[in-house]
């Protein structure tokens, strides 16, 4: 996984390990900081929302996730693993200017507007307390696997 200008070695793979214990439809979002500048030192909210044409093309980016994923999710619960501190995937704090601040990312305010979903926060400077976090929450929430078949987790 990528964050914030560095790679985080393991993280993606012990998560999908995670996830592959549960009863979900993986879907990527796409980045839409990486699609619309390519690679880039980190920025803050601000300076994304300065960015000339790139409100509009989140807009435009989140209707064609939600038409291409309609059908694909139109009965599921949908969550969302958010990245810590991101100014467009944060779902609690980014930076604005050099200060930490509450608030959500950009991508996931456009999100909220075409979908109703459950967020999650993956911190990439606390993997081992992330995927910790995201276990409870799965084991909370979603179908689990058995040797059996799938059941509803706490039944």
């Amino acid at each position: 996984m990528r964050a914030g200008g560095s790679f985080t070695p393991g993280a993606t793979g012990r998560l999908l390990r995670l996830l592959s214990g549960y009863s979900v439809f993986i879907y990527q979002l796409p980045c839409p900081e990486y699609i619309f500048l390519g690679e880039r030192d980190k920025k803050s909210q601000d300076v994304w929302e300065s960015f000339k044409g790139f409100k509009e093309f989140l807009s435009s980016l989140a209707s064609e996730v939600k038409e291409r994923t309609y059908q694909i999710i139109k009965d599921r619960d949908l969550v969302v693993i958010g990245i810590a501190r991101s100014p467009c995937c944060s779902s609690s704090k980014i930076y604005r200017g050099c200060d930490l601040v509450e608030g959500k990312g950009l991508w996931i305010l456009e999100l909220e507007k075409r979908f109703k979903f459950d967020i999650i926060e993956f911190d990439f400077k606390k993997v081992d307390e992330s995927l910790q976090k995201i276990k409870q929450f799965l084991d909370k929430k979603v179908i689990g696997f058995e040797s059996e078949g799938k059941i509803k987790a706490g039944t």
